[in-house]
């Protein structure tokens, strides 16, 4: 085999290689902050985020909340936005039935010109990752509205490859609901341009965007000032695994190389609920009195090296 042919074999296998690794879409810890720009000039920063599990009509799903405090989110006091779950790669999501209530100016184009509202008796797909190029996805809930997969590659995210779908975007004339920016979706995302719903998001006079999204594995930003959970730690891959996540009882650390560490539980505000000093391989914490939500564990060496994970406990 000539040098030639060596190349371009061991390139098809590195493009084929890095596409072969699926990640899925966060199944109980996911942060996605967004901003809704409208004509006059205004701007709304708001975040969609994870915080426990729902079961509705006998199927699990992870519960969406809305919060209007991006960089410091009130699990609390923060109004439910829906239901969200994965299955067969595909995306699905279970509407509020008082999401119209809540949010008037954030509504989604079901139909072409909203009225009437949908029933919220049954879920509907927001994203596919089981097709292939020259697929047709099909979304009868945004009146007849479907996208073709015109080509599949990838982006990276946090030093790894993951596969990103571009579509093109079929609607009727009088619909408001044609995104407006690039067409794409990535794995274990959603699109990183125009935030989680922006195929769902009604576009007049107004356009959504994506700050940053963060889950207990990657963070993701578009912009330079978008903060972490943790905004000051750097988010690196450690030797260490934290679980179960989430979890409501006992909550174990375990390092791969158990020197001096600091060990910190921070909640979504910053303050710290907890620290302790460690050099055992696997540390427990009774997390059983915690109030239910999102927190933050820092993980300090004696090097000074700082890694942090988000965790829910419910």
């Amino acid at each position: 085999m000539s040098k030639k042919s060596l190349l371009y074999f061991f390139l098809f296998l590195s493009i084929n290689s890095f596409g072969q690794t699926y990640y899925p879409f966060p199944d109980s810890v996911g942060v996605w902050k967004q901003t809704s720009s409208f004509y006059e000039g205004s701007d709304i920063h708001y975040a969609l985020f994870m915080n426990g599990d729902t079961i509705i009509n006998s199927i699990t799903y992870n519960k969406l909340y809305y919060s209007d405090t991006p960089n410091n989110i009130d699990t609390v006091n923060s109004n439910y936005y829906g239901a969200i779950r994965e299955n067969n790669k595909k995306i699905y999501f279970f509407p509020d039935s008082i999401y119209n209530i809540y949010y008037p100016e954030y509504f989604f184009c079901f139909t072409s010109y909203i009225y009437p509202y949908p029933s919220f008796t049954e879920e509907v797909l927001l994203y596919d990752f089981n097709v292939n190029v020259g697929d047709t996805v099909h979304y009868p809930h945004l009146d007849s509205t479907y996208i073709i997969i015109t080509w599949i590659d990838s982006v990276l995210v946090q030093g790894e490859y993951r596969k990103q779908y571009n579509y093109s975007y079929s609607y009727k004339p009088m619909s408001s609901c044609q995104p407006i920016g690039p067409q794409n979706y990535v794995e274990g995302i959603g699109d990183i341009n125009m935030g989680l719903f922006s195929i769902f998001i009604w576009y007049f006079e107004n356009s959504e965007s994506l700050n940053c999204f963060e889950d207990d594995e990657v963070f993701y930003s578009n912009v330079s000032n978008c903060m972490t959970v943790g905004n000051e730690d750097i988010k690196t891959k450690e030797s260490y695994q934290i679980y179960p996540n989430p979890t409501s009882e006992v909550l174990f650390i375990e390092l791969d190389n158990p020197i001096t560490n600091l060990i910190y539980i921070l909640d979504i505000t910053g303050k710290e609920v907890y620290s302790t000093k460690t050099i055992q391989k696997t540390t427990s914490i009774d997390v059983s009195s915690f109030k239910i939500g999102l927190y933050i564990v820092k993980i300090v060496s004696n090097q000074g090296n700082i890694t942090s994970k988000l965790i829910s406990i419910n």
